[in-house]
């Protein structure tokens, strides 16, 4: 599918870093697997100072565009925009420094990128996820991805639309609107990127989109959307 959207640029062969790795059947797996994140570098720098740890929700996100059969080929649907869409989740059940001790200790992760060479990455650390969704008081699993596109999960702002990285948000996620300070999600602290839409906030992400962090203590409004994402209501157990 890759090789036929990219013309070839990218090839059948070619291999893939598959990381998050969210879903059970993407390889063949061992018992005992689980959903897991690993992450390095500066990114991981930035983790570990916002202090994220067991009981924290990362949402995953791409970027999307609708494709279309061409023959026995694919292609990108030319009037089709480019989105941002959330696609996976994982709550933090662990969070482990890479080790040689530890690819022996988790055997069903060995295949994992950020296990396979662990000196090859800078501050390597792995995110397990936890066994359910507890901090949003569901039964969901504690990592998985999305089966079907929903408007729930497009953060693009499409109307009017202005590029993939415009994003449209609920209102309370805007920094400046409370009475009281609060911390801006993580790398967006200038006013500028932030226009109040009366209803909505219309924000111009930082690029590249990589580990934004909101504090939830902050922000509790967030759990209601949040579950909404998910599909559930603030009393609906999954």
């Amino acid at each position: 599918m890759v090789e036929s959207l990219t013309h070839g640029r990218i090839a059948g062969s070619d291999g893939a870093h598959l990381d998050p790795d969210l879903r059970i059947d993407a390889v063949r797996r061992t018992s005992g697997w689980r959903p897991i994140f690993g992450q390095a570098g500066a990114a991981q720098s930035h983790l570990a100072r916002q202090k994220v740890g067991p009981g924290d929700l990362f949402l995953f996100f791409g970027s999307f565009r609708r494709a279309e059969r061409d023959g026995r080929a694919l292609r990108f649907v030319r009037s089709a925009p480019k989105l941002h869409v959330i696609f996976g989740w994982l709550e933090v059940g662990e969070v482990r420094p890479v080790t040689d001790m530890l690819a022996r200790e988790i055997p069903w992760a060995r295949r994992h990128p950020h296990l396979s060479a662990p000196s090859r990455y800078k501050s390597n650390t792995l995110y397990l996820a936890s066994e359910h969704l507890s901090s949003l008081n569901l039964d969901s699993r504690g990592g998985g991805t999305f089966a079907r596109l929903r408007p729930e999960l497009i953060l693009t702002a499409t109307d009017p639309y202005h590029g993939s990285a415009t994003w449209m948000l609920p209102r309370w996620i805007h920094p400046r609107i409370h009475p009281a300070a609060r911390s801006p999600l993580s790398y967006h602290s200038r006013a500028n990127r932030w226009t109040d839409c009366v209803t909505l906030v219309r924000l111009q992400s930082a690029y590249p989109g990589q580990e934004f962090v909101l504090d939830l203590d902050e922000y509790p409004e967030a759990y209601d959307w949040l579950r909404g994402i998910f599909g559930q209501s603030k009393s609906t157990r999954a």
